[in-house]
């Protein structure tokens, strides 16, 4: 596989492929306009490009492997030797430790206290974490939602009753606790 231009950090192959490498990648492959890398390079190019870039972004904030991977796949053209590249960078990092999706939903569900638990279960399911660690680790913490919803309830004191139901549901409380707590107030 031919390189036609090596230009900042892109690499621009014959194949219409543009990989976005570091200064690392380029020293350690030899990285040249119209140099000539075979297969095996080319994977080992893609996979070294992959991780850097996910030690960029998690180094930014925390991901889970379902976001990060969603993430990689938006900046890497998809095809079998990418999304192969992809995998065994998501196995890496899981095993070095730094995707953890279940220490991921630990913290999430502890900052997002304010929030009933059908709604955290919501967020994590679309962010890709597994009903049976959110289960476990709800599981090992009772929480009491009557408790919460009583602590909220000054935000919406003077409201009408159905707009605090409605308030407390989009927070994701399960209606039984906020008509128990409402009617202890009357």
């Amino acid at each position: 596989m031919k390189i036609l231009k090596f230009q900042k950090n892109k690499v621009y192959l014959e194949n219409d492929e543009v990989v976005d490498i570091n200064r690392d990648i380029k020293a350690k492959y030899r990285i040249k306009t119209d140099s000539e890398i075979s297969v095996d390079e080319y994977h080992n190019i893609i996979y070294d490009s992959v991780l850097s870039k996910s030690y960029f972004l998690l180094s930014k904030r925390d991901y889970t492997a379902r976001e990060l991977l969603q993430k990689l796949r938006m900046k890497y053209k998809r095809s079998s030797v990418v999304e192969g590249e992809l995998q065994k960078v998501i196995s890496k990092l899981s095993e070095l430790g730094y995707l953890d999706d279940y220490s991921y939903a630990e913290f999430y569900i502890s900052s997002k206290k304010s929030l009933g638990r059908k709604r955290v279960e919501y967020e994590l399911h679309l962010k890709g974490i597994d009903s049976s660690i959110i289960d476990s680790i709800y599981g090992e913490e009772e929480v009491d939602e009557k408790k919460m919803i009583s602590d909220l309830l000054h935000k919406v004191k003077n409201k009408e009753k159905n707009k605090q139901v409605a308030y407390f549901m989009r927070r994701g409380f399960k209606l039984g606790d906020i008509l128990d707590v409402l009617k202890g107030l009357d």
